[in-house]
């Protein structure tokens, strides 16, 4: 049953999840540093998060197909007390081997619960229930606010070796929104594995996701040491990070519902042509005022692409593959593509320096506009593909 307490717990595990996200994307290498490790080993570690996102998602998302509702939800629950588990005892291995054990454990735990729970969230908001922007939104604030309180708090002193106890705490919070989550179930008749899942259109869709994250490696990558090289302070340059974010904010806020509905193949080339003009404007210049403008433009390369992305990747996969075809949707933008971005983007620093890498990344981005192009030119209203049935009990 769709309740008001039950689409609260969704907010929850998304501001909880996405708080996370805001604590290890920034801090997680500073903690590994501050308990002895090299540079070779914080990579090495932190490639371990993100190859768990390439291979993770999509390989639990094909076991989970042939079970229930219910078992799905069960499953996020035991996943995310696992996550919570593992990150306690990435606190206290001391031992290379067993850290990264527990590093890969982690990774992989909170790698796979968020394409499951956005499945369950698109599925809400295509029986008109809620709107999946609204629901997701919690997640930037919660991204948000953690980014702010832990550079406040955690940078202080030896306060960063707390990380490990905070991200356990967050991942506790996950698996208790997610007992209380909506029951949605499939009829029997469609839960079988049997149905084809990789059709042309859905490769497509892979492929465009894959390119708009290569593209974002610069970013996420270099953007803060681009902007210190520039001589911008800490706090001015996580500024520039609120502001893309709550301009993803306002867009999934207000456009969430229209964007969803909007034909894929002319609201992603507008995406990918807007990414572009973003990574070429920001290795053009490092001005305050343009910086601002062109971090605005973040509510499309990110924002609109993936709200837009994962209700069509719905629409374009049986009813009976949806986690799958959501892990894939992970594993290709967020696993392989941001895992390419960044590491390509590494390179083209060391050889020729951060502006380059932008230039670099405009060029991805644009690469994208012809294939995006080949995606339905026609909203979902008038769409012939397969509706999946959600149904609530």
């Amino acid at each position: 049953m769709v309740t008001a307490a039950s689409l609260n717990r969704i907010r929850l595990f998304y501001a909880a999840y996405f708080a996370a996200m805001g604590l290890i994307l920034p801090y997680f290498p500073v903690y590994l540093e501050q308990i002895g490790l090299g540079a070779v080993m914080i990579g090495v570690m932190t490639g371990l998060l993100a190859a768990a996102k390439v291979v993770a998602p999509p390989w639990l998302g094909h076991r989970l197909d042939s079970q229930s509702g219910e078992v799905i939800r069960r499953f996020l629950v035991a996943a995310s007390l696992l996550a919570a588990v593992s990150a306690l005892l990435i606190g206290v291995s001391h031992q290379l081997i067993l850290l990264g054990l527990m590093t890969l454990l982690f990774g992989i735990c909170w790698a796979v619960i968020l394409p499951l729970t956005d499945g369950l969230s698109v599925s809400i908001s295509e029986a008109a229930l809620a709107d999946y922007g609204r629901l997701r939104v919690w997640g930037s604030l919660g991204f948000v606010l953690a980014s702010l309180a832990g550079g406040a708090w955690l940078m202080q002193g030896d306060q960063i070796l707390a990380l490990p106890v905070v991200l356990s705490l967050l991942m506790l919070t996950t698996a208790l929104a997610a007992r209380g989550f909506p029951r949605l179930q499939l009829p029997a008749s469609l839960v079988s594995t049997e149905a084809p899942l990789f059709s042309r259109l859905f490769i497509l869709l892979l492929s465009v996701t894959f390119l708009m994250q290569v593209s974002h490696g610069a970013y996420y990558g270099f953007f803060s040491l681009y902007l210190a090289a520039a001589g911008y302070s800490g706090w001015q340059i996580g500024i520039y990070w609120v502001i893309g974010v709550a301009a993803e904010i306002v867009l999934m806020w207000v456009w969430s519902r229209s964007l969803q509905q909007a034909a894929p193949a002319y609201l992603f080339a507008i995406c990918m042509g807007l990414a572009a003009l973003r990574w070429l404007g920001t290795g053009m210049t490092t001005n305050m005022g343009w910086l601002f403008v062109l971090q605005l433009l973040h509510a499309a390369s990110f924002a609109a692409f993936h709200v837009a992305a994962i209700a069509w990747v719905r629409r374009m996969t049986p009813a009976s593959r949806h986690a799958a075809a959501q892990g894939w949707y992970s594993a290709a933008g967020f696993g392989l593509g941001s895992t390419i971005g960044i590491m390509g983007c590494g390179w083209v620093v060391g050889a020729f320096g951060y502006s380059p890498a932008f230039y670099t990344c405009a060029v991805i981005a644009l690469l994208g506009v012809p294939l995006s192009l080949l995606l339905p030119k026609h909203r979902s209203g008038s769409s012939n593909l397969p509706r999946s049935k959600n149904l609530h009990a």
